[in-house]
């Protein structure tokens, strides 16, 4: 099975990702393999939360029901990774990273006997290319600096829900051999087999400015955007009835500002996201998210955001949400934060604050 869309829908993200690709191999060739101390850069978070609205699913007759919590877990397993330059040098710091990410999201239910339904596993492999430098004008030892982070990542993954029930509720047996062949909505939200493999390419951009000389201030403001394809091939690739209602693929954008302020972060992030090339059209999702990680947490902090749009938990993506989530979000420790003592005059200062 192939998907045909339209090729401009994903040249611009795929031209910057290529730049980046050929201004890194032209940077400095003093490549180093970097095995103790990678830089997490732009990549997902893990979430543990509760919400006082309730989780719809067609089918279940307790519905709508009560969410006892959720978590998002994405712990990155990083291979060595390559690393060049300096972020104070002319010419920056590059990173060239490739990690395993074994992501799993989990909800359960607060009723009888608390039901975890069922699960969505994305395992997936992720390239990144990554430049950071100081920006011109904000060197000097004394005075506070800008900086400038980039970087597009390229992934490859699976996402299922580890069901084998029929896809539309009108059907029996399992999959794939459900009958009638030709289902219909509505989609059996209880235990229907969802299942795709996905490309997905995304780039990132963060300004810092008010970088004191003592690395541990900064104000951060910037945003990323991600195109993602829907594919047969493989294992557990999408069938051609999943496409047509789940859709060819999805796009996004996020903005981000965050205050950095003696190495305690306060991030605010809005991101909208939306399918494609589904029947019936689904609408775009926004949400809105504020955090507050504390240095002495090394990477955990509180948070709360606010989804409005369609769910997007693996077979539920047909129900509308409208939903609060208060709870904890956990970072990788200690943070992308630069190596600030090669550079003259930087002995003994840490690093400086993360781009995440």
């Amino acid at each position: 099975m192939r998907t045909v869309l339209d090729p401009s829908r994903g040249r611009a993200p795929r031209g910057v990702a290529l730049a980046l690709l050929l201004a890194a191999s032209g940077a400095r060739a003093d490549w180093k393999v970097e095995y103790d101390s990678p830089a997490p850069l732009f990549l997902d978070r893990s979430y543990i939360f509760g919400s006082p609205n309730r989780i719809r699913r067609q089918g279940d007759p307790d519905s709508p029901a009560p969410l006892l919590f959720e978590t998002q877990i994405a712990p990155h397993l990083f291979l060595p990774q390559l690393h060049s330059g300096h972020f104070r040098s002319k010419h920056g710091e590059w990173f060239l990273t490739a990690l395993l990410t074994p992501y799993i999201r989990l909800r359960m239910l607060n009723t009888d006997s608390s039901p975890v339904i069922p699960p969505s596993y994305v395992p997936k492999i992720t390239l990144q290319v990554a430049h950071l430098r100081v920006l011109p004008g904000s060197r000097g030892e004394e005075q506070p600096m800008r900086g400038l982070a980039l970087a597009a990542n390229l992934t490859v993954g699976h996402y299922s829900n580890g069901q084998d029930g029929c896809f539309f509720a009108n059907q029996e047996g399992t999959d794939p051999d459900c009958t009638p062949a030709q289902g219909e909505l509505p989609l059996n939200e209880l235990t229907g087999s969802f299942s795709t493999n996905f490309a997905r390419g995304e780039l990132h951009v963060r300004v810092a400015f008010g970088v004191d000389p003592g690395l541990d201030s900064a104000w951060l403001v910037g945003g990323g955007s991600f195109l993602e394809l829907n594919t047969a091939i493989g294992p557990g690739g999408i069938t051609e009835e999943q496409r047509r209602v789940y859709g060819k693929g999805n796009w996004g954008v996020s903005l981000l500002g965050e205050r950095v302020w003696h190495q305690h972060r306060f991030r605010l992030e809005g991101t909208v996201t939306a399918p494609f090339g589904e029947t019936p059209h689904r609408r775009a999702t926004v949400s809105g998210e504020f955090a507050a990680l504390p240095y002495w947490g090394a990477g955990f902090g509180v948070f709360t955001r606010y989804v409005y749009g369609q769910d997007s938990y693996n077979i539920l993506f047909l129900e509308r949400l409208s939903q609060w989530q208060f709870g904890l979000v956990f970072e990788v420790s200690p943070g992308a934060r630069l190596k600030a003592e090669e550079a003259p005059g930087d002995s003994g200062k840490r690093r400086p604050p993360g781009f995440l």
